[in-house]
């Protein structure tokens, strides 16, 4: 593994240096200062590759590979044209859709990337020639001869790829993301309930802190209307909201009890959320395969969230979990309600989820369906 950023001592990764008087990191503050100015909004994630001053193609590793694999590129690390460099076969694992896009991570409404970019709505001065047209073309021109393999973790993001302009003519496989199954697993919600603190006959909705000014695609205020419409429901003098994550949200956005856990550095800790909750809510108006609804399901708890990206991926709706129409946060409360009012409904979804989970997010599935792949575009037959 090659990172700009090595924060483990995991000897199998290579990391960039990191002092603070480094290029790489005066290349990062370029590229994010440069993003921040391109951007619509403070809180758009727009990547312009435009600061970039790392080549991989010279590191003993890439030299030494039989495959190499693209994740996040972005940050100051590795630009569109220094791929062409690595002389192996490559793949791309797509986080978002910035690899085929004019330099944004998520579409919205926009389908630009289908054709060529311009008039991209998330950067401050729209115009046919554009940054995004112009970072279209500098990527258009610097892949001419690239034989990408483009693997997405979800459906979604594979149908956008085929969709793109840039990677139409690649081959696209979906592989899930995995989940360690052996550590986000159904565990006694009695026994954790009262370790926690929290009564055993309280109807427990979890959900990670969202903040107000972030990301507008998390569901901050999607989420406030659900949380209001359960406080006027005949389940409000049950229902508990458990909260785990950075922020700490405000009174008003709480009208029912709520328990705060913080930030939980340690996975078991998640796992001890996932399994006292009565059912996870991800309110996400856009995203791909979120790693929470992932790791809930493989906990046995379903999953309630919007019909968008990846989430029919994990959520069969009425099975597993509730798909909501994008937005309508009105109908995302009534499904939370309906699994809360509903004993033998969540006990049914529980064990569907993870059912789910076992047939579909495995790690081991996950690295089976690399190691076939890696092992064909090297030209082995695997047994």
């Amino acid at each position: 593994m090659l990172v700009a950023d090595k924060r483990t001592d995991d000897p199998t990764v290579s990391g960039l240096n990191r002092s603070i008087f480094s290029r790489t990191r005066l290349y990062e503050w370029l590229e994010s200062r440069h993003s921040r100015l391109l951007a619509r909004t403070p809180h758009s994630l727009f990547s312009p590759a435009r600061f970039v001053q790392y080549n991989p193609a010279s590191h003993p590793n890439v030299l030494s590979a039989d495959v190499v694999t693209l994740y996040w590129i972005n940050g100051g690390f590795i630009s569109p044209e220094t791929i062409t460099h690595i002389a192996k076969p490559l793949v791309w694992r797509l986080s978002d859709i910035w690899p085929f896009s004019g330099g944004c991570h998520y579409p919205g409404d926009c389908e630009g990337y289908t054709k060529y970019c311009g008039n991209c709505p998330q950067v401050k001065h729209p115009s046919e020639d554009d940054f995004s047209r112009r970072l279209w073309k500098r990527k258009f021109n610097a892949w001419q001869n690239i034989n990408f393999t483009i693997t997405a973790p979800s459906s979604w993001m594979a149908k956008l790829a085929r969709q793109s302009s840039l990677f139409k003519d690649c081959r696209i496989e979906v592989i899930p993301t995995g989940v360690d199954l052996a550590l986000f697993r159904p565990l006694d919600k009695p026994s954790i309930r009262e370790r926690l603190g929290i009564p055993t006959d309280s109807l427990v909705i979890a959900f990670s802190s969202l903040d107000p000014n972030g990301d507008r695609r998390k569901g901050y205020f999607e989420l406030s209307v659900v949380l209001q419409c359960i406080a006027s429901s005949s389940l409000s003098n049950r229902v508990m909201a458990l909260i785990f994550g950075r922020e700490k949200l405000s009174h008003e956005f709480l009208p029912i009890e709520t328990r705060y856990l913080g930030r939980l550095g340690q996975d078991q800790n998640l796992v001890d959320a996932y399994s006292v909750a009565d059912v996870v809510v991800v309110p996400s108006i856009e995203d791909n395969l979120p790693n929470v609804a992932l790791e809930a399901i493989a906990c046995g708890t379903p999953v309630c969230a919007f019909e968008v990206g990846g989430m029919a991926d994990i959520i069969r709706d009425a099975w597993n979990g509730f798909l909501s129409p994008v937005s309508d946060s009105v109908a995302l409360a009534e499904n939370l309600i309906s699994i809360l009012s509903n004993e033998d409904l969540r006990r049914q979804m529980a064990k569907n989820a993870r059912a789910h989970a076992e047939r579909v997010f495995s790690l081991d599935l996950q690295a089976s369906s690399y190691i076939k792949l890696y092992a064909e575009l090297k030209g082995k037959r695997v047994q």
